[in-house]
């Protein structure tokens, strides 16, 4: 599995938070639309109006961006820790594949394949 990009994987939260922010905003704007979204406002100190709708979006944005971050940032710490645990478990197969064989020179990278094989199933 490949890692997260972390800034990336934050800036995609934070513009899909924004524009639900805003779409939500807009349709209980202009069509008065019931969504919630102008109680929210309300709590943040801000009035369902579109400078209060940007500012919120912002703030949605900042918000999701930094759980993003977090995510990816988690997300790629037990991706690291899962690899070492499989590199260690192919090492150990492949140490006894060696041994079995009854420990030639020269079979490390076949006898590593045959651990991979059998340790990642293909």
């Amino acid at each position: 599995m490949a890692k997260l990009d972390i800034r990336s994987f934050g800036l995609a939260w934070g513009i899909v938070a924004a524009g639900f922010i805003l779409l939500l905003g807009a349709l209980n704007i202009f069509f008065y639309w019931e969504t919630g979204l102008d109680k929210v406002m309300a709590v943040m100190g801000c009035r369902a109006t579109a400078f209060g709708l940007v500012l919120n979006a912002v703030w949605g944005f900042a918000y999701a961006f930094i759980f993003g971050c977090a995510i990816a940032w988690l997300y790629n710490r037990i991706l690291d820790e899962s690899r070492a645990d499989i590199e260690k478990r192919i090492k150990e197969v492949a140490t006894s594949i060696w041994e079995s064989k009854g420990k030639p020179e020269g079979s490390s990278a076949e006898d590593w394949k045959e651990a991979e094989r059998r340790v990642r199933g293909f």
